[in-house]
């Protein structure tokens, strides 16, 4: 049994496709770079389209090979093979791209690979965990209040002598730094794996969904039957084992008291010492919050649409337009049946009734008097050879600005990590292109963007050469510090 699970998980589902094809190094990292690193749930598509086009364009620069066709194809083989899901929403005119269960599942797998060999392991804060759940299991499971109120006692002891040893002045036990590290560590684990989690219960949310609106267009069951199935389906969800924890987790999580406490302590864990290292797991515990209140939401309006669903459903006009439907479609197919095996005909007719519209008369504009036009005599446009051929050269002297080129001197001064002035970069490669490129430096340091000072102001001298003779032109612009591309891109995803 277990080895015909493992085939068909190998054979059929999205998260071992994800991991077998050929180009998973780069999915993983462009999915986890927008969609991770950024602390996005949903983008836009013209959004996702253009970093995945910056994207091409980064790694074309060594490997040329890879990944070349247009964006559009591949977020659409993504979308096909079940890594992204794509949605449209009331309040965007474009589609929403985000990752389905599978991607999460892929990402996350691939992260804890990746991290092991490199972040602590904490066997002693998993320990206490494990201990602390068993135990909070066998003291939750139990009815018998003699067990419970021995259970209160002894915690109640062990705090008073806690407290009588503090008065009498002996010292406060506290945690080493190795424990807090391997603690944190131990709960940020436990925080990524909470929010991928998200996916597969929106899913099934969705489902539901979905299969409501299919026995509405099927129109074969009646009214009460959709809905009793749709209500079975929700109620049903609710008690499962999945159900139960997201709501009471929603219930948890919206508490305001529950919040502030969740804050205080995550202030608190910013100031500790042992933890000064450690600021990415420090910045997604800083964004724990708002980034679960946004995850809850976003499956929260899936049931706002799956409620929307029954809304409609109870509509008894709405009910009587889809019976009808339901019938003309089912005519259309009974007949087609009827003509296919009848000889073909050249042309084919189909008449529709429709019910008449009426209008409310305080709908109709008022009348504004027909637009003049001014009449022109055209007149025959005559091409001038040699204004052409000026236009031509000076356009064939025009220098060609390159965006690639400058963004690899700017990597090349800081690939160590260190900060580099615009006068400081130009020392090392000079303007060759005059003050089109010095338009070319502010343009990458505003869209990269870079520290940009507008307090400070640096002076650029620009040498002109022009017919033989040579002139100076100075230039004021703001201090720009171009940063490491790390640091770049960890300030161009903020969160939205």
């Amino acid at each position: 049994m277990r080895r015909d699970s493992i085939r068909t998980f190998f054979e059929a589902s999205p998260t071992a496709r994800l991991l077998r094809s050929d180009n998973a190094p780069l999915i993983l990292d462009f999915l986890h770079r927008v969609f991770k690193s950024g602390e996005l749930i949903s983008i836009g598509l013209s959004d996702l389209r253009t970093r995945l086009s910056g994207y091409q364009e980064e790694i074309h620069e060594t490997e040329p090979g890879l990944l070349p066709g247009p964006p559009e194809r591949y977020l659409t083989q993504w979308s096909d093979a079940g890594w992204l899901q794509r949605f449209l929403e009331a309040s965007s005119l474009e589609p929403q791209f985000q990752l389905t269960r599978y991607a999460e599942e892929a990402i996350q797998f691939v992260d804890a690979a990746v991290a092991r060999g490199s972040n602590l392991v904490g066997t002693e804060s998993r320990l206490r965990l494990v201990i602390d759940t068993l135990e909070d299991i066998v003291r939750g499971a139990s009815a018998n209040p003699d067990r419970r109120l021995e259970y209160l006692r002894a915690q109640r002891a062990l705090i008073d002598a806690e407290i009588t040893a503090i008065e009498s002045g002996k010292s406060v036990q506290v945690y080493r730094p190795a424990q807090i590290r391997e603690r944190f560590q131990t709960a940020v684990d436990l925080l990524r794996a909470l929010q991928s989690d998200f996916r597969a219960v929106e899913e099934r949310f969705q489902a539901i969904a979905r299969e409501v609106q299919q026995l509405q267009a099927s129109g074969d069951d009646s009214r009460g039957h959709i809905l009793g199935h749709a209500l079975d389906s929700e109620d049903l969800l609710k008690q499962q084992d999945e159900g139960i924890s997201f709501f009471a987790f929603v219930s948890f999580l919206f508490s305001p008291n529950q919040q502030a406490i969740l804050r205080k302590n995550i202030e608190e864990i910013q100031q500790l010492a042992a933890l000064a290292d450690q600021h990415e797991s420090l910045a997604r515990v800083r964004r724990m919050v708002p980034s679960l209140l946004a995850e809850a939401e976003k499956v929260m309006r899936t049931t706002a649409r799956l409620s929307g669903t029954l809304r409609r459903l109870l509509d008894a006009r709405a009910a009587a337009h889809r019976v009808r439907l339901a019938n003309v479609l089912r005519d259309i197919r009974q007949q087609a049946l009827r003509l296919r095996g009848a000889p073909e005909c050249q042309s084919i007719q189909i008449s529709v009734d429709a019910e008449a519209e009426i209008s409310s008369p305080m709908a109709r504009t008022f009348w504004v008097p027909p637009q003049d036009f001014d009449q022109r005599q055209l007149t025959e446009q005559v091409i001038d050879p040699r204004h052409a051929q000026a236009m031509a050269s000076a356009f064939s002297k025009l220098q060609r600005l390159d965006l690639r080129k400058l963004r690899a001197h700017i990597r090349e001064v800081t690939l160590l990590g260190q900060s580099e002035t615009l006068p400081e970069l130009l020392e090392r490669w000079p303007l060759t292109g005059g003050v089109v490129e010095l338009l070319g430096y502010l343009q990458i340091a505003h869209d990269d963007s870079h520290k940009i000072d507008t307090n400070t102001i640096d002076r650029i001298k620009i040498i002109l050469k022009s017919r033989g003779r040579t002139s100076t032109l100075a230039v004021s612009v703001p201090r720009i510090e171009f940063q490491a591309k790390a640091l770049t891109r960890e300030v161009a995803t903020k969160p939205r």
